[in-house]
């Protein structure tokens, strides 16, 4: 499996994010981009905007609430769709990467397709994911993140304002102000808007500060979004082995929750014997 390079490292290290340039060719762009166009219009999960539930709550949608191809969408769950989804769970080089950072204890633990229309209004927001539990939590530069993320870009985005993911380098390992008068946005001192082109990736953790920023370019941002967690943290898409793991390789499995035997209590504790076999496999 490849590994990270010694600058990639230490950019990993300092920065929390990496820039993968090229990873899904033209073709690849093209089929996930037409194939967030085709779901918008299906059944699925995105999260319910209503103020008696917590933020991020799923609720299942006859369609988006935007039916314009331009328009916002929030999709969860992708591997359903479509084969190529499930098959993007551990395609390389961006999964090699992962299991280096990470280590091989590690699930898939979401799967999101999002669209950000042009929109010079959008004032943007910053964030981290997985909640205020793991945004007061802080590794040291040597510890793998609890949790990761993969961003696709199915978009080029060549300036800023173009819905960037917008972050602040190095606030996987320090806290930064939150609340009150401080509450920061993507324009906020520190803060770095990203480019890149069509086919490119960012790689992540959960705890890095990030964000959209506003979008004046014209047209909508796309971008797919793989996460994983380790092996002992709860799965966002779903509690049990889905139903698409019998389309799913013995890796892909592993990923999916599958760990080769009947669930009981410990299990995601204790990691199976053949774990790095599988996952190096």
């Amino acid at each position: 499996m490849d590994v990270l390079s010694t600058e990639q490292r230490r950019q990993w290290q300092t920065d929390g994010y990496l820039h993968l340039e090229g990873v899904l060719d033209e073709d690849q762009v093209s089929f996930f981009s037409e194939e967030i166009d085709r779901i918008r219009a299906v059944p699925g999960w995105e999260p319910k905007h209503d103020p008696e539930l917590p933020i991020g709550h799923y609720a299942w949608l006859d369609h988006a609430s935007d039916l314009d191809l331009g328009g916002f969408m929030d999709r969860r769950d992708l591997l359903p769709y479509d084969q190529a989804f499930i098959d993007l769970v551990d395609a390389s080089p961006v999964f090699d990467y992962i299991v280096d950072i990470m280590g091989p204890n590690i699930l898939l633990s979401m799967t999101q397709a999002v669209v950000r229309p042009a929109d010079p209004k959008f004032p943007g927001y910053t964030h981290t994911d997985g909640g205020e539990s793991l945004r007061l939590t802080r590794v040291s530069e040597s510890s793998p993140p609890i949790a990761m993320k993969a961003m696709y870009l199915l978009t080029d985005v060549p300036t800023g304002n173009c819905g960037n993911l917008t972050v602040f380098p190095g606030s996987h390992l320090r806290q930064i102000p939150y609340q009150g008068d401080r509450t920061m946005t993507p324009y906020s001192p520190g803060a770095a808007q990203l480019t890149g082109k069509a086919g490119d990736v960012y790689l992540f953790p959960h705890a890095l500060w990030h964000g959209p920023c506003r979008n004046e370019s014209g047209n909508a941002r796309k971008v797919l979004l793989y996460n994983y967690c380790q092996l002992w943290v709860r799965c966002y898409d779903f509690g049990a082995i889905p139903d698409i793991a019998q389309r799913a390789t013995p890796r892909q499995r592993r990923l999916l929750g599958d760990l080769g035997y009947d669930f009981r209590p410990g299990s995601y504790f204790y990691v199976p014997r053949d774990q790095e076999a599988v996952i190096r496999s």
